[in-house]
């Protein structure tokens, strides 16, 4: 499966787990996977509505075992750093050593 898919069936999984919109569940793991070392996310993320600190620790956990589900052979860091490259492509931090 390839990286922008493999995120989009992160996406649906948690979707449906939260029950919440496809578009709701983007922004909860791109708030998952954010560093927050973006310009973008320093400047203007409070404009915007995208608080990382708004996950409650049960959404944390939901995403945390979806994206282990999806991504099982990749450290925990190199599958956040896959993800918000497929969500932030703009804005790509360094990759995980």
């Amino acid at each position: 499966m390839d990286q922008k898919k493999e995120v989009e069936t992160i996406i649906s999984r948690v979707s449906k787990r939260e029950g919440v919109s496809l578009s709701k569940s983007r922004t909860m793991v791109h708030k998952y996977v954010c560093g927050g070392g973006c310009g973008w996310y320093q400047t203007r993320s409070k404009e915007a509505g995208f608080n990382r600190s708004d996950l409650t620790a049960e959404q944390k956990t939901i995403i945390e075992e979806v994206v282990r589900e999806v991504m099982k052979d990749l450290s925990a860091e190199e599958a956040n750093w896959r993800i918000h490259d497929v969500l932030c492509p703009g804005h790509p931090r360094p990759r995980p050593k």
